[in-house]
C-alpha cells in the first residue's frame, strides 16, 4: 500500500508503503483539499486549545480521514487518534486486542474466525459498537461503488474478488450476535489477524455514515473539534472512549508545514512533534546538540527501497546482466548520503520484521570488478544504455540516481533517468525503475504476497515481472504456516530464492528519525507504518 510523500530524508526520497508503485503522492494530488475553508466539523464545533495539547506539523495535507479509504502517511496517524479496530498494533508488532475482548478463536483449518467483542465499547456518542458495524463497513469499503484503495488488504476474505467486482452479495463476514463477529477465508492466511489491526479494519458507524468524511461519530481516543481544510485540525479527547487514558487532551494537526520549518517550530516551544521526521537539512545539527539530541526518536521503518529490473525487456531477461547491476551499486556510499540513517539491504525482507532478528546474506557484494566480468560474459562487453524510471514516490531523489547513474556508468551501463509514466503498459516497458516496498502489518506476507508473486500481470505490483512457480508454492506453504520461527526459516529461503532470480535490487533499508519536544513522554518507534500512537503519549502537566 502506497505512502504518502513523506519527505524523511529532506532530499526527494520519500515513503511509499506496500504496493510500491502506485503511489499516494499522485493519489494526494487528485484527492488533497488545497481551500481554506472549514469543514461542517469546524462550523458546528469549537475546540479548546490549551497547555494540553499536542501540536503536530505536517507538510501536506490529510487525503480523508474515514477509515475504509485510509491510505497516506498523514491519514494513517489521523485516523489512528480519531479510531480503533478489533486490534491494534504495538511498538513491539505485537497484536493487542482493542474492541475484541481477546485473540480470536480459528477453526475449519484455519478459514474461520470468531471474535468476541467488549460490550462496553462505545461510539462517540454513546451508542454501543456491534457486530453489525464491522459488516456494514467492509461490505461499503468492498463495494465496486465506494472505490477505495484498501482492497487489496482483504483478498483472502471469502467471496472478496468476487463481491469487489460487483457478481457477487456473498461475503466472508457475518454477525452472529451483537457482539460475536466472524469472518471466513477462502484460504488459510495466519497473518489475518494483523490485517485487523491497519485502519481500513477500522469500524464507521452505520448511522453517521454520510458524515463520515467531515464530522464523523468515532470510537477512539478523539473527535474531530474542528477542522480548516488545508491549514489545521484540532482534535478533543472522546468523552466516551471505553479504554483507561491519560494521553494529550488536545491535538492539534499543522498542516502545509515545510519539516525544517517544524523543526523550528519544535524548537520555539510552538509543536510538540514533526510529524514528516527530520530532514536532512537538519538531523547532524540535531544530532550534536545535547538539549535536542535527546529527544531523537528513530529506528528501522520495516521497508525496502530497491531497484525492479524488468525481466521482459533486453537486456535485463538476462539473469547475468541482473547480477551485474546488483554488483555495480555501492550500497555503502549510498547510505552515507542519506546520513547514515539506513541500512544496507542484502535481501528484500528487511531485518526489523519481528522474528527475523537478521536478514539473509549478501549474495552480491559490491564488486565492479566481477560486475564487468558478467557483463562481458553475457555480451555486452561495452556495456549498453538503458532508461531508469522514477516512480513518482521517488522523483527528486537524487541519491538513488545519481548514485545508481555513477556506478553503472563504471562498468559500461549509461542511464538515463526519467519520471516513470503514470500509463500501466508504459510502466511494463520500462526496463528498470526505482521502486519501495512498506509494510502494512507486521509479517513477511505483506512482503511476498505482493511485489514477488507471479503471475505479474500489466499495472500489478511485480513490475519486474518475475515469474517463479517454485517461489509462489513456497509462499503459499509459509503463509498458512503457524505464526513462529519454522515460518521464519521458510521465509527467508524465500528472500534466499527471491535473491538469486536478481530481478530486484535491494538497496536499503530507510530508518526514520522523529524529534519531538521536551514535555512529550512515551514516545516510542512506530512498528508499523508511520503510525504513531498519540493515546500513548503524556505531556508535562497534562
Amino acid at each position: 500500500m502506497s505512502s504518502d510523500k513523506n519527505d524523511i530524508w529532506g532530499e526527494g526520497i520519500v515513503v511509499n508503503k506496500s504496493m510500491g508503485i502506485i503511489s499516494a503522492i499522485a493519489l494526494g494530488a487528485l484527492l488533497a483539499g488545497c481551500g481554506t475553508q472549514s469543514s461542517p466539523a469546524s462550523a458546528s464545533k469549537t475546540a479548546s486549545v490549551s497547555d494540553a495539547t499536542l501540536t503536530v506539523t505536517w507538510s501536506n495535507n490529510p487525503q480523508t480521514i474515514d477509515p475504509r479509504k485510509i491510505y497516506d502517511g498523514e491519514d494513517w496517524n489521523i485516523g489512528r487518534a480519531l479510531y480503533v479496530g478489533l486490534y491494534s498494533i504495538d511498538a513491539q508488532g505485537h497484536l493487542t486486542p482493542m474492541i475484541a475482548q481477546a485473540q480470536p478463536t480459528i477453526s475449519d483449518h484455519g478459514l474461520v474466525y470468531t471474535i468476541q467483542l467488549n460490550p462496553k465499547a462505545t461510539w462517540s456518542n454513546g451508542q454501543p459498537i456491534t457486530a453489525e458495524d464491522f459488516v456494514y463497513s467492509l461490505r461499503t469499503e468492498l463495494s465496486p461503488k465506494f472505490q477505495s484503495p484498501d482492497t487489496y488488504l482483504w483478498w483472502m476474505i471469502q467471496g472478496a474478488n468476487a463481491y469487489e467486482a460487483g457478481t457477487s452479495t456473498s461475503l466472508g463476514i457475518k454477525a452472529l450476535n451483537a457482539h460475536t463477529l466472524q469472518y471466513t477465508l477462502s484460504t488459510p492466511y495466519s497473518a489475518f489477524p494483523y490485517v485487523l489491526g491497519v485502519p481500513a479494519a477500522f469500524p464507521i458507524d452505520p448511522s453517521a455514515a454520510s458524515k463520515v468524511a467531515t464530522d464523523p461519530i468515532t470510537d477512539g481516543p478523539y473527535v474531530v473539534g474542528q477542522w480548516k481544510v488545508g491549514q489545521d485540525m484540532i482534535l478533543n479527547q472522546n468523552p466516551h472512549y471505553f479504554r483507561h487514558h491519560n494521553y494529550p487532551k488536545h491535538l492539534k494537526f499543522d498542516f502545509n508545514v515545510d519539516p525544517s520549518v517544524g523543526i523550528l517550530r519544535v524548537e520555539d516551544g510552538q509543536a510538540s512533534l514533526v510529524g514528516d521526521g527530520i530532514p536532512s537539512a537538519n538531523y547532524e545539527q540535531l544530532r550534536a546538540d545535547p538539549q535536542y539530541a535527546k529527544n531523537i526518536t528513530s529506528g528501522y521503518q520495516p521497508a525496502v527501497i530497491l531497484l525492479a529490473l524488468n525481466e521482459r525487456v533486453k537486456p535485463f531477461n538476462n539473469l547475468l546482466v541482473r547480477q551485474a547491476v546488483q554488483m555495480a551499486i555501492n550500497k555503502r556510499h549510498l547510505v552515507q548520503l542519506l546520513n547514515g540513517r539506513a541500512k544496507v539491504a542484502t535481501g528484500l525482507l528487511p531485518p526489523s520484521l519481528p522474528g527475523f532478528g537478521s536478514n539473509i546474506p549478501n549474495p552480491y557484494p559490491y564488486n565492479p570488478t566481477k560486475a564487468k566480468e558478467l557483463l562481458r560474459e553475457a555480451g555486452y562487453p561495452h556495456g549498453f544504455s538503458t532508461t531508469l524510471g522514477l516512480a513518482s514516490e521517488e522523483t527528486g531523489s537524487t541519491q538513488i540516481e545519481t548514485e545508481v547513474e555513477a556506478d553503472l556508468k563504471a562498468i559500461g551501463i549509461q542511464v538515463t533517468a526519467k519520471p516513470l509514466p503514470t500509463e500501466s503498459s508504459a510502466q511494463a516497458k520500462m526496463p528498470m525503475m526505482t521502486y519501495s516496498w512498506y509494510m502494512d502489518y507486521p509479517d513477511p506476507a505483506d512482503f511476498v504476497s505482493g511485489f514477488l508473486t507471479s503471475p505479474a500481470v500489466v499495472g500489478g505490483s511485480n513490475p519486474a515481472f518475475l515469474n517463479d512457480p517454485v517461489l509462489d508454492k513456497m509462499e503459499t506453504q509459509a503463509s498458512t504456516m503457524p505464526l513462529g520461527a519454522a515460518r521464519t526459516a521458510l521465509y527467508k529461503k524465500i528472500d534466499n530464492r527471491a535473491m538469486q532470480d536478481a530481478a530486484y535490487v535491494p538497496l536499503f533499508y530507510p530508518e526514520l528519525t522523529y524529534l519531538h519536544s521536551g514535555n512529550v513522554h512515551g514516545f516510542t518507534y512506530p512498528s508499523v507504518y508511520f503510525p504513531v500512537i498519540y493515546s500513548h503519549l503524556t505531556l508535562s502537566g497534562n
